[in-house]
């Protein structure tokens, strides 16, 4: 879910997801950055263009817009 008011990076969001995230970053040791897909789309199939969209379609072609330091 989105936070309501003035807050920015991945403060932006909350719920078990995100709980769930920081937690298993810690564990793990790992840092990442949260981000909407420009279409605002999960990832769904279309059978017409044999092509999908969303997040699917970012981590098939490999996208990173947002640099950051591991």
């Amino acid at each position: 879910m989105v936070r309501e008011g003035n807050v920015t990076g991945n403060a932006r969001y909350e719920g078990f997801c995100i709980d769930l995230l920081k937690w298993v970053a810690t564990e793990v040791g790992f840092q990442y950055a949260i981000r909407l897909v420009p279409d605002h789309k999960y990832g769904v199939y279309d059978p017409e263009t044999k092509q999908w969209n969303g997040i699917v379609r970012e981590l098939i072609e490999k996208v990173s817009t947002e640099p950051f330091a591991i």
